[in-house]
């Protein structure tokens, strides 16, 4: 053989391996994305050496089917009942000051809100007995700090539990629910609703379960330079709803301007 095919043969043999390389690279990251969404957020906030790199699709196995109503009821029973003792003294302690000693949820019951509850993700060489855990998403309006703990349904006990400041999910139908009360026991803003309410279905407004509600966190950056600002200045580090409501059967309840500030329970109208 001549060198100019060595050559050449080298360098198909090169190719076909970088071929195979971008393939092999491209089904690990779509086996990462369908399957380890999750985790690579986790790693991405790790603070870690290797959290720019994502976990090996091979490492990562999808979810052991969903929670039933069930489980997820047991689970944030668990979470939101734990005395937790995981961490250092230190973080048990400062948890302990934050919260006045005690969670509290959007109502000011005792307890966070929960927000969610899901299965977390396991690795494939995982023990069958991690099938018993659930994440669960907990909002403490003591301490304005989104909780995620880690819960054993088998054992009833919490295995691991992070807080974080300034961390914002979508609310849920109780907070939205929640964040109607604040209006309607506002003197200025309440008479208007119930009269919207009223006009559409001869009735009157006394509860929220009358409303077909949507809502969405509001962030304090979102009015920055329009009338009404400082009053919502520090939604994001609270607890902060804009609702968008409708009568069943009937019109939307123009509340577009109104955001409620569920941690000092208190709304106010801004110049959106």
């Amino acid at each position: 053989m001549t060198d100019n095919a060595t050559d050449k043969g080298a360098a198909d043999t090169r190719g076909r391996r970088h071929r195979r390389w971008r393939v092999s690279a491209a089904l690990g990251l779509t086996a990462v994305l369908a399957g380890g969404g999750i985790a690579w957020a986790a790693l991405r906030t790790a603070g870690s050496p290797a959290a720019d790199a994502p976990e090996p699709a091979a490492a990562v196995a999808s979810h052991s089917g969903r929670l039933t109503p069930e489980e997820a009821r047991e689970a944030s029973r668990i979470a939101i009942a734990a005395v937790t003792r995981t961490g250092t003294a230190k973080d048990r302690q400062k948890a302990a000051k934050d919260t006045g000693g005690g969670e509290r949820n959007a109502a000011g019951g005792s307890g966070a809100e929960p927000l969610d509850t899901r299965r977390p993700l396991r690795a494939k060489s995982a023990s069958p007995a991690t099938g018993s855990r659930a994440e669960v998403q907990l909002y403490d309006y003591a301490s304005d700090t989104l909780i995620t703990r880690v819960v054993d349904l088998r054992s009833k006990q919490v295995l691991g539990s992070t807080r974080q400041h300034g961390v914002q999910p979508p609310p849920t139908l109780a907070e939205a629910r929640e964040a109607v009360k604040v209006v309607l026991a506002d003197r200025r803003l309440g008479p208007g609703m119930r009269e919207s309410y009223a006009a559409q279905t001869g009735k009157r407004l006394t509860s929220p379960a009358q409303l077909r509600l949507q809502s969405m966190s509001f962030l304090g950056s979102r009015a920055e330079g329009v009338d009404g600002a400082r009053k919502v200045s520090r939604c994001g580090e609270h607890r902060c709803v804009q609702l968008f409501v409708r009568v069943p059967g009937g019109k939307w309840i123009d509340t577009s301007r109104i955001v409620v500030d569920l941690s000092a329970r208190r709304a106010a109208v801004i110049g959106l």
